[in-house]
């Protein structure tokens, strides 16, 4: 799988218009936006650098995108899916949860939930394992399918 990163995007794109443009070059297995960008995962290296090398510096609702290969510092980090968040909840509260259990790479909200990927399995599975009971009222689980 291969993570996108789409900057620019336009404040009226949803992920539905944004996933469905990335479809016409391949399978999308998930896409969040965030603000005024995204991030998508394809299932092919080929088709992701196919849409990449298209879409870069495309217009799109009124936006010219960056579209790249997204890099990540750390790659063995393990994804926590996080159900319930409430709107007020900030990315650093979550991320402050987190920390207790070891490196916190990258932390997302969407909308009512967040993705928080740790440095390291064992650390992500601590906190799977503690937060469930005292973390009341989020789900967090790994995540049981890609979008």
């Amino acid at each position: 799988m291969v993570k996108i990163f789409v900057g620019g995007v336009s404040p009226s794109v949803t992920v539905d218009e944004l996933k469905k443009l990335f479809e016409q070059y391949g399978q999308v297995n998930e896409c969040d936006i965030l603000k005024n960008f995204a991030f998508v995962h394809m299932e092919k290296e080929d088709e992701a650098h196919k849409a990449i090398s298209e879409l870069h510096k495309q217009e799109f609702y009124g936006a010219n995108l960056t579209v790249e290969y997204a890099t990540s510092k750390i790659r063995n980090a393990t994804k926590i899916y996080v159900g319930n968040v409430s709107s007020k909840a900030t990315t650093a509260q979550i991320k402050e949860l987190f920390e207790k259990f070891g490196k916190v790479v990258e932390c997302d909200i969407v909308k009512n939930y967040a993705f928080v990927h740790m440095a390291k399995e064992r650390e992500a599975m601590d906190a799977i394992l503690n937060l469930n009971d005292i973390a009341d009222p989020f789900l967090i689980s790994l995540p049981s399918h890609q979008f």
